[in-house]
């Protein structure tokens, strides 16, 4: 492992990957008195500007939550979208949000399913879980019970709560799948177990749910997944 002495001289020079791991240091040191965020940010800032990916997808977080820096959600659109480009899938995802919610970018909700697509073909989970809502719903796409099933199976397996919920949903409408009373059971128990107050609604009320009920989707969280 590279000292700081040796990043710091690299990272001088106008090394990206170097500027990109000093950051890093500073950023999650384990000793919490060594941390140092402004300087995070400034490094990161530096290695962003030379195209460095994960720089960027960093950078964006701090300007989202203002981490050593101002709070400045319009220029964390800019470089989730700049990492996003480079094929970051944590930045599609933060990138998609911030399209289907309108937060820092303008409002486009068929964008935002082209980045949620792009993501969850990566293998992001909870982009896997936002695409199948919005397939299911026939938002900003045409509606697709079946494929949205695929992506909520996927993001459920995965461990993402609501894709757990939404598919116990889908076995007990017949939404994409054969209808299932037993593996609707099994997935909003999995859910409920885990906290889902609605799942455990369904399943207090009945164990056999009769009428169609809605799915859930997620509500706008970016920040530093990955």
């Amino acid at each position: 492992m590279e000292t700081t002495k040796v990043l710091s001289e690299s990272a001088g020079r106008g090394d990206p990957d170097a500027q990109f791991r000093l950051g890093y240091r500073f950023a999650f040191c384990r000793d919490r008195h060594r941390r140092d965020l402004r300087r995070a940010f400034a490094f990161w800032r530096a290695a962003a500007e030379q195209g460095h990916v994960r720089a960027q997808f960093y950078l964006g977080t701090c300007y989202d939550f203002g981490i050593g820096t101002r709070r400045n959600v319009r220029r964390a659109m800019h470089w989730y979208r700049r990492a996003a480009v480079a094929g970051h899938e944590t930045a599609q995802y933060n990138l998609a949000m911030g399209l289907r919610d309108g937060v820092g970018v303008k409002r486009n909700v068929r964008a935002a399913v082209r980045w949620f697509r792009s993501a969850a073909k990566a293998g992001e989970r909870e982009a896997q879980s936002d695409l199948g809502f919005c397939l299911h719903e026939g938002t900003g796409v045409r509606r697709n019970h079946r494929e949205a099933a695929v992506w909520y199976l996927r993001a459920a397996k995965a461990g993402v709560l609501r894709a757990q919920f939404n598919l116990g949903l889908c076995y007990h409408n017949g939404d994409g799948l054969p209808r299932s009373s037993g593996r609707a059971r099994f997935w909003l128990s999995k859910a409920a177990r885990r906290g889902h107050e609605r799942a455990r609604e369904i399943l207090k009320k009945q164990h056999r749910p009769t009428k169609a009920l809605r799915p859930t989707r997620t509500s706008l969280t970016l920040g530093p997944r990955g």
